[in-house]
Order: structure tokens, then sequence, then C-alpha cells
């Protein structure tokens, strides 16, 4: 199935462009992986982008801190980690959808992690508890994540100078092996966090569709991507190719689009980055309880203490690391554990020898994949290697012996590559982007089969069966976003069960229960359809897997097929063709007795036989009922009756989704929690904002001792010095654990009187050049009065003396403020302000600025006056009489002539009256800038 899909050009201002001619939300691209989250994001106007954190990283570290009321995230959380592993749960992806017995679970306990999570029968899923008390379900502590995603892609935004806005949309990854329960948990977490998921895409494909978002392959080429991540390893072999498509709906002109295509899987779900640190871990803990219990006199194991097995993950993942790259490295640990430090060198070769079981299993999953492909290694065209685990020197090295020296590709960002390709995801099926295509098609790994029973069992008669039915719906690598629908016979209402179909595909402790359905209303249906004397009705069940790799029953109807008699009124062709033989014999005899005057009429209704004909032409084609003889007879038809049935959806096994009570209180908890650090949050601002002004008052008393001293008195200078000092007291005393409100009071009390303080130094500059500016405007409007007479005729007296009373009125308050201010202190508040100033010409700017807009009369065309004598224009009769032709042209001419005197005239005036209004400085509609 072919799907459209970004495939942007790798010139990010391309991509930006594509964005600019919609109006689009952002969308989120989130790699959650089991170490570290990265985020992408997609916006209208601007290129796609990898969004930074808080301390300008590419990617966060996926943990929470939970202290004192506090939560932390990415690298605040990690710089505590060591310090305080009980209070930070990690990995909590990995427990999505899982239970505590899970293999991938339980390979926590196995690394030593602190916090490994427990069962809740009750909840029906699995739980950590943090820091021995407080309790906390996987969805939440995913929800978190993805909120801080959101906090630091509108943190991103701001830098930027993006507008963002609220965040909604998103597209998550998820391993190409996760199963519907761990898909169906990982949404809930994000509707938990408020977030809209429009889908969830396999890892490797994300990266897939980032490598070949801007490729077009004439020949079709086979790609091996290879991904060693953090937890796990996944294998999938994908094909890139191309096929044509129109340019649009209605062109007839066709483009060459490329296409993905996803032919096989396969994978290791607990062969990752931290199974190669572990049994550094191992060693290092070997080698550390051996100096220990040598120098104690004991037997301890240095495991069982949750903070030092901390510091040697972390140590362990930096050892491996360097030697990456480099032959050996010096490990030193200082006090580790009970005042002992841990001392020794770890060669790249001693890395090797400990995890060469690892190196075999790191290969396994490629035969594996090509083989699920139904392809051989020879049909592979490439390799593309991504995920944090490609860096180990030994795990390429076996990977290209396994794979007859193929070069190993690195070609995309093995990090970013995911979430960029989620991003691209989620532009594509979002309505709000507009984008160029790209065909995609991925898989699911698992069969998926229905099993169908009665709802309510009844015992079968003596040689009956039990009624019910089995299907595979979906095969096994089959096309995901598909719909796919069985029908039987049934009268019954129905239980539907939903399961994977094959349990030796699925991931080591997996459940293959997947949903269950109640289908009601079959069985009423049925019985009125029996009443009606009609046969059982025919169910249909249509399924659905999603993009997202979930399937549903998606709708279920019964239907029955009626068989009914009508009667049906049909016409004769033509009335002499009726089989009536007593009119036919009686049409022969009125024939034979044809008269004259009858040929006369037949003549006539031969003449009026093309009427006939075009008259039957029309009946023909309006459908007019022609008056003919007609017979009704019966006629079978039939018609379907259909009823929409009533499903009801729950699930079974011990890992269910939630409920929306479960929903409800996680969201409560999570509203509690978000509350409590958006006044945390304020409460730090308000006590930063009390701090900072404290350090004002007195850097300001000393840098600006000058002016402060010309508008206050040395007392009011001393009570700004005791506020300062007895506000840093108060801080680091009692005000350590102030609320919120009291932190808002303090920095009241010290604000008040200082700014009035600051204001008045202020003022001293402002205030003077205020009124400065404001003289020069009623001078220029003065002036511009004198002008007025000659160049704005148009403006009245009445209109002019308007203008003079209020300059008039603007020059007395300013002569009235000023007395008052001379009246004053220095050091008291002032009569009038700086701001005030400006406000007093308002009204006399928008008065000038009307009477520059009022248009000039129009000048008045004077008429000709004939004086000529009574004889003289007898004259002129005789004359134009003799000299007809001569006159008409003079006339014409001298017309044509005063028309264009007419027009220089009028443009003669329009310049100078524009010459006159430049010179004044005004322009009709900058009346306001006086």
């Amino acid at each position: 199935m072919r799907i459209s899909l970004f495939a942007a050009s790798a010139m990010l201002c391309i991509v930006g462009g594509l964005f600019a001619q919609v109006n689009a939300k952002a969308i989120l691209g989130v790699d959650l992986g089991s170490l570290y989250m990265k985020v992408a994001l997609v916006q209208r106007g601007a290129p796609l982008e990898i969004v930074t954190n808080l301390h300008s990283k590419r990617k966060t570290e996926q943990m929470v801190l939970f202290d004192q009321g506090t939560r932390f995230y990415g690298a605040d959380a990690n710089g505590l980690l060591a310090r305080k592993p009980t209070k930070t749960p990690v990995a909590m992806t990995v427990v999505l959808g899982r239970d505590d017995e899970h293999p991938t679970v339980k390979v926590l306990t196995e690394r030593h992690y602190p916090l490994t999570p427990k069962y809740n029968a009750t909840r029906f899923g699995s739980y950590f508890v943090v820091d021995g008390k407080d309790e906390y379900t996987p969805e939440e502590l995913t929800a978190m994540l993805l909120n801080h995603a959101e906090e630091i892609t509108v943190a991103y935004g701001k830098e930027k100078g993006h507008i963002l806005g609220e965040i909604r949309d998103c597209v998550l990854t998820v391993p190409s092996f996760a199963t519907q329960a761990e898909r169906r948990a990982l949404m809930d977490a994000a509707k938990l966090g408020n977030f809209n998921v429009l889908s969830l895409i396999d890892e490797n494909t994300a990266s897939a569709l980032n490598f070949g978002m801007d490729k077009v392959y004439e020949e079709p080429q086979i790609i091996l991507f290879y991904n060693l991540g953090a937890s796990s390893l996944q294998v999938s072999v994908i094909k890139f190719h191309s096929y044509e498509m129109k340019e649009g709906k209605l062109s007839k002109k066709t483009k060459t689009v490329g296409s993905i295509e996803v032919l096989g899987k396969a994978w290791d779900s607990t062969l990752g980055g931290l199974a190669f640190d572990n049994r550094l871990v191992e060693y290092l803990a070997d080698h550390f309880n051996a100096e220990w219990n040598k120098a104690r006199g004991h037997d301890k194991d240095v495991r069982t203490i949750p903070r030092a097995m901390t510091k040697l993950r972390i140590q362990a993942n930096k050892v491996k690391h360097v030697l990456s790259a480099n032959a050996e490295i010096p490990v030193h640990m200082d006090s580790l554990h009970d005042d002992m430090s841990l001392s020794l060198h770890i060669t790249r070769a001693k890395f090797e020898e400990l995890c060469e079981d690892l190196m075999d299993r790191a290969v396994a999953p490629v035969h594996a994949a090509i083989k699920s492909a139904g392809l051989e290694l020879k049909d592979i065209t490439a390799i593309e290697m991504i995920g944090g685990g490609m860096r180990v020197p030994k795990v390429r090295a076996g990977l290209s012996a396994a794979l007859d020296d193929k070069e190993l590709g690195m070609h995309i960002n093995s990090d970013e590559s995911m979430a960029l390709g989620a991003s691209f995801f989620g532009a594509n099926i979002s309505t709000a982007f507009r984008v160029r295509h790209v065909g995609l098609t991925d898989i699911n790994p698992f069969p998926i089969a229905v099993s169908l029973a009665e709802l309510e069992a009844k015992e079968p008669k003596e040689g009956e069966e039990v009624w019910s039915k089995e299907a595979t719906i979906f095969a096994t690598n089959g096309k995901t976003g598909v719909k796919k629908s069985i029908a039987f016979t049934h009268d019954q209402d129905l239980h539907c069960a939903l399961d994977y179909a094959d349990a030796d595909t699925l991931p080591e402790g997996s459940s293959s229960e997947l949903q269950r359905y109640k289908v009601t209303g079959v069985a009423a249906f049925a019985k009125e359809m029996e009443e009606k004397g009609l046969g059982k009705p025919k169910v249909t069940l249509q399924f659905e897997l999603t993009h997202s790799g979930i399937t549903e029953l998606v709708k279920a109807e019964a239907a029955v097929v009626e068989t009914y008699t009508v009667e049906e009124e049909v016409e004769v062709e033509d009335e002499e063709e009726g089989d009536d033989k007593k009119e036919e014999a009686e049409a022969e005899a009125k024939e034979e007795e044809t008269t004259d005057e009858d040929k006369s009429n037949e003549t006539k209704t031969e003449e009026e036989e093309p009427k006939k004909k075009k008259t039957k032409l029309v009946e023909k084609i309006f459908g007019i009922r022609s008056k003919k003889p007609a017979f009704w007879t019966p006629k079978e038809k039939k018609r379907t009756i259909k009823k929409t049935l009533d499903v009801e959806s729950y699930y079974v096994g011990k890992i269910r989704p939630l409920t929306e009570e479960l929903m409800a209180e996680s969201k409560a908890k999570l509203d509690y929690l978000n509350q409590k650090d958006k006044e945390r949050i304020e409460l730090e601002e308000a006590k930063n904002r009390v701090e900072s002004y404290i350090y004002k008052i007195k850097n300001k008393l000393i840098d600006d001792e000058e002016n402060i001293a010309k508008v206050s008195t040395e007392e009011q200078r001393e009570e700004l010095r005791k506020l300062s000092a007895d506000g840093e007291d108060w801080l680091y005393d009692d005000g350590y654990n102030a609320d919120l409100k009291t932190m808002e009071a303090k920095f009241a009390e010290l604000s008040e009187p200082a700014e009035k303080v600051w204001f008045r130094v202020a003022e001293m500059s402002d205030r003077p050049a205020a009124v400065k500016e404001m003289t020069k405007k009623l001078e220029k409007v003065e002036e511009l009065m004198m002008k007025w007479k000659d160049s704005m005729p148009q403006i009245t007296d009445e209109e002019k003396a308007d203008v003079t009373d209020k300059v008039t009125a603007v020059r007395t308050w300013l002569s009235e403020k000023e007395a008052e201010q001379e009246k004053l202190a220095s050091h008291e508040d002032p009569a009038f302000t700086s701001a005030e100033v400006p406000v007093q010409t308002k009204s006399l700017e928008r008065l000038i600025s009307k009477l520059m807009k009022k248009p000039k009369p129009k000048p008045v065309k004077e008429e000709k006056n004939e004086t000529a004598t009574e004889g003289s224009n007898e004259t002129k009769a005789e004359n134009a009489e003799e000299k007809d032709g001569e006159d008409k042209d003079a006339e014409a001419s001298s017309t044509q002539e005063e028309v264009k005197e007419e027009e220089e005239k009028k443009d003669e005036e329009e310049k100078k009256e524009e010459e006159t209004t430049k010179e004044d400085g005004y322009a009709a509609e900058t009346g306001d800038e006086l």
C-alpha cells in the first residue's frame, strides 16, 4: 500500500519553503530510546530541526529525579544520579506494557539498577517505588518525559524566534518487536501527557525514511538497516525504488517519486549497548570486591550497594566509549565505597574478551531478517549502520565478516535519524502540511487471528458441535494500514477474540492475548427477520491493522436479503398490433367502405404522421406516459436489510491498558505535580527578583551617587541602605522558606520607595526634554497658521481660532505645571512627569491633521460677456454665412486652445499647492507628527 510521505530535499531552505506554503501547527517527532530521548520539530516556515534542550544538547537523558517535591530531568537528573539513585527512575519506556517477569524487565535487576518495577494486580500493570514511598507507573513517568519534550521545544522555539503555541501533535518511535500491549501503553502515556499521537512508527522504518526522503532510485535498491541501540538490536531489510504518479488529479502529466517498502525484520530484544556496559560493570565490581574484602577482612559484595553500583554503571559507559577509539584506558574511582578507591587498566582486547558471546549474538538477527524478507545475502545492495552500539569496533568487524565484507555505510546521523524520520512521517499524515510524495509500506511481523464463539453458549444437541470459527486475518509480515473483513451466517450474539496467531514468533515473555469483544444485537435481529419469514442474517466483522501496528474491530454489521414481489404496469408497444381481433376486423371493414371523403381524411392522417413520431420522441425523452393500453404483471425484487451491531470491548491478561478510572487517577496525580512545579518555579523567580533588587539598590546608591543626591535627602538614602541590608538578612534567614505571597510582599516593600528615587533621577533629564519638544511643536503650529492664509484658503476663521485656543490651552497648562514644580523641593514627587507632556498636544495634532486633509474649493469658470452692438452682430452673421467653412475651423481651434489653457492652469495650481504643503513640512496624513 502506498501512502504519501514527506520527501524533502537535503537542503533545509527548500524544506522551509515547502512548509511556508501552508498554515500548520508544530509537530514533534520523538524517539523515546531506553537511554536518551531525541526530539525533532517540524513547523510552518522553518526547516526540520533537532531540538536542543535547556543545556544546548541534542539528546536528553531518559530519567526523572524526584527530590524534595521537585522534579529534575535530563542532565540535571543525571548530575545527581550517582548521589540519589533510589530517587531517579530510568528506562521507564522499557517497562511499558510489560510485567515484572518479562525478560527485558528482569534484565534491569541483573544489571543492578537500583529501581526495578513491581507488579500491581489491581491496576494490571507495573510500577516503580521511588525513594521507598512514592509509586509511579511507567505510563506516568513517560508522560512526564513527553511533557519535558514539549517544555524544551517551547524554550527552543523562543530562542529561535518561533511562535509555536501549544504543541499537541506528535509521532513516537517504537521498537520493531513491540507488541500491541506495549504500543497501547505508550499511547496511554501520551494521552496522560495531553498529546495527540498521529501515529507510532518503527525505529528502523523512521531511519529509512530519513535516509530516503530525498532519493529517487531508478533501479530498486535493497538496503539492510542495522540498529544496535542501548537496550536492543533491530535489523530491517528495506527496498527503495520509484514509481510514476500523476502530478495532479486533473493533470495527464506524471512524475517519478521515491518509494520505501519494508521486506523483513528481526531482532534481539535484550542485546544492546547496555549489555556491553554490564560486562564491564561486572568486571569492575569483581576487581573492587577482591581489593575491598582483602583490605577489610570480610566477604561482602559491592553489588548490594546501589550508590556504588550506579557509579560503576556510569564509569563503565565512559570506558566503553573511550575503548571505541583507543586501545586502553586507566580507570580510577576515588572513594567508590567504604573509603576504598578503584584503580586499574582496561584494554580493548580485554573488553572484547568479556563480550565475545555478545559479538556472536550481534550477527544472528542479520541472517534472520534476510530470511524473513525471502531474500539471500547476495540480494542486499548496501548496509546502513545506526544506533550507538555500532561504534564498537568488534561489532563492526564481526558484522562485516558475516556480510561478506560488504561496506558498512554510515550516511545518516545514527542518533537523530529516527526522530527526524518520525517528524517527516508526522508532516505527511497531518492535513496541515502540503508535502511531496514518497511511497511507504511497513509490515507487521506477527500474524493475528480472530476466534468466534457464541456469547451465551448452549448445550449442543446430540450429534451437533459447538459453534465456533477461527481465521488468521493478518498474516506474518503483512502490510500495515489495511482493513479486512470476515462474513458468516449466524443468528446468535457473538464473542470475538483477537490474538497473536503464533506465540513462537513473539518476543520471549510476551502475551498472545490482544483484545476481546462482545458483539450483541445479532439474536434480536435474527428473531425479527424470522418473524418476517426471512432467513438467518449474514454477519460481517471488519478489522483494521493501523499504521501504528494496532489491530481493532472497527465495524460489526448484520444483513438479510429480502425477496419481494411487486406489480408492474407493462405498456403495449403499438395499439394496431394488439391481440383484440374484433377491433382488427372492424378496422378492415371500415377500410373497405372508405369513401372519397374518407380517403381525404386518410391523406390528412398521413400528413400528421410526422407529428405523431415527434410526439413519441418527446414522450420517450421526457418520460411522458402515453395513453396506450397496459396490463399489470408480478415481478420479483431484492433489498438488503442492515443492522449495526453493538460492540463492547475488554481486555484479559496480566498487563492491560489503562481504564478510564485509572487514567483519571493518573491524570490528577500529574496535574498536582505540574501545579507544584509551577508554584516552585514562580517562587524561585520571585526569590531571584528580591535578591537581584537588593543588589540593585546597593549598586545604584554607589554608582549613581551624584544624581541620586540631587533628588533625595540623606534620610531617604539611608532608608534605602537599611532596606537592602535588612532584606538581605531576611532572605537568607526567615525568607529562605517563605512562600510566594510573602516573597512578593517583600519585593514590593523594597521596590516602592526605591523606584520613586530612580524615577526622580530619570525625570531630571526626561521632563525638560519633553517640555522642549512640546515647545517646538507649538512654535511649528504657529508658523504653519501664518502660511494658511495663502496656501490653505479653505480653512475658515473659526477653525483657525479653534487651533489658536488649543495652543493657548497647552501653553497655559505648561506654565501652571512649571510654576507648581518650582515650588517643590527636588526630593519631593514632581508636579508633572515627562509622560504627561506629549498627551497635552494630542487633540491639537488631531485637529491639524483634519484641517490639512480639507480639500480646496473647485475654481469657478468665468463666462465671456458679449458687448458687441446689434449692427455688428448682423455683420458677424453675414460674415458667417459667407465664410462658413473657415469660421468652423477657427471655432474648433479656439475651443481646443481654451481646454489646453484650462488644464495647464489647473496643473500649475496643483503644483503650487503641493510645493506650499512641502514647504510647511506637513502632509495630509502626518498631522499627528507635529
